[in-house]
């Protein structure tokens, strides 16, 4: 009997922490006690990176409402391209670049929301675009940095995004970042990434980051006319 109890109490502690969640991961706090510029910002945290390669899911919310689920192939390359491939249960459903603000269709449906999300995700990941004639101030944890109809926010000791807001005469869009997550050779990312857009909200997971991927010839192509 005593035997069966101690086995029954280490099974359940086993369990126990098995089951408990894992605590975050933080980056090191390489600048925490640096005053950096924000030349000196922008250089650091762009890290010489040029096209970033993702593979992510995109939870689809509209008017707080559970509206799709969809996995997507992302690469987006500086400056101003996006080539974003989304697939249901495995099949591709949308195939489309963005280039300089044009939305072209490669396979499935346009539609305005595509060319949204697009524009948005390459605004979370490449923050640091056309900032370098902004106004940068600290508040206690955060750089804040605001130009034109932009304002982000970014965590001093990582250089790593906390929030981001950009607004138009158009519309407002809302960017939150979280669970930083480190690629390779110190190279570290938020790895979820929510974007609040009017009526629409998408929460995406990176599940995986590549910095500057070899391309390939079609990864960037756009339909010709003709």
């Amino acid at each position: 009997m005593k035997k069966l109890l101690k086995c029954f109490c280490f099974s359940a502690v086993f369990i126990l922490f098995a089951c408990a969640p894992k605590p975050k991961v933080a980056p090191p706090p390489l600048f925490e006690e640096t005053e950096l510029s924000l030349e000196e910002i922008i250089v650091k945290a762009g890290k010489d990176i040029d096209v970033l390669k993702a593979i992510a899911d995109i939870r689809i919310e509209k008017n707080e409402v559970p509206f799709g689920f969809v996995n997507a192939a992302i690469l987006v390359k500086r400056p101003g391209w996006v080539h974003m491939r989304i697939y249901k249960m495995g099949m591709l459903v949308r195939d489309f670049v963005i280039k300089d603000g044009e939305l072209y269709v490669l396979s499935g449906k346009g539609g305005k929301n595509l060319k949204n999300l697009g524009s948005e995700f390459y605004n979370a990941v490449f923050w640091w675009d056309h900032m370098r004639d902004g106004v940068m101030r600290s508040e206690k944890d955060n750089y804040i940095i605001r130009a034109e109809n932009k304002e982000i926010y970014i965590e001093r000791a990582t250089l790593l995004p906390v929030k981001q807001i950009v607004s138009s005469s158009a519309a407002r869009v809302e960017i939150a970042y979280d669970e930083p997550r480190e690629q390779e050779n110190g190279f570290w990312y938020q790895s979820e990434i929510q974007i609040l857009a009017g009526e629409y909200k998408f929460k995406v997971k990176l599940k995986k980051l590549l910095r500057n991927p070899s391309l390939g010839e079609l990864d960037f192509r756009i339909p010709v006319e003709g």
